[in-house]
C-alpha cells in the first residue's frame, strides 16, 4: 500500500519469456487449427478430381470408349501440403504469440499508464 501506483519495476525477462512461451503455446494452437480447414479443402479438391477421373474411365470402359488419360501427378496431392499447411499456421502463429507476449507491457503496466493520463 505505501507504493505508488508507478513504482512498480516492469517485469523481468524471465517473466516476458514465460509470458511469451505461453503465448506462443496459445496462439500456435490456434494458427494450426486455423491451417487445418485449407489444408483439408485442397485434399477435398485433389480427392475430389481423382474420384471424378476414375469415374470416367469406368464409363468409358462400360460403354468400350477409349478411357481418358487422366494425370496421376495431379490425382493425389503432394504427401507435404497438408502437413505444411498445418505446420506453417502453428509456426506463424507461435512466432508472432512469442513476439506478442514478450514485447507486449503487462496489464499492470497498461492500467498504470491508464491512471496517468486520465482527468479522473
Amino acid at each position: 500500500m505505501a507504493d505508488a501506483p508507478g513504482a512498480r519495476p516492469a517485469p523481468g525477462i524471465g517473466r516476458r519469456l514465460h509470458r511469451g512461451i505461453v503465448f506462443a503455446l496459445v496462439v500456435g494452437a490456434a494458427g494450426a487449427a486455423l491451417g487445418g480447414a485449407p489444408a483439408i479443402f485442397l485434399q477435398s479438391l485433389f480427392n475430389e478430381e481423382s474420384q471424378r477421373c476414375a469415374e470416367a474411365v469406368r464409363t468409358a470402359n462400360e460403354r468400350g470408349d477409349e478411357a481418358p488419360v487422366c494425370g496421376d501427378e495431379f490425382l493425389a496431392p503432394p504427401e507435404w501440403l497438408p502437413l505444411s499447411l498445418l505446420w506453417g499456421g502453428a509456426a506463424v502463429g507461435a512466432l508472432g504469440g512469442l513476439a506478442y507476449g514478450i514485447a507486449s507491457p503487462g496489464r499492470r503496466a497498461s492500467r498504470d499508464a491508464e491512471r496517468q493520463w486520465l482527468p479522473f
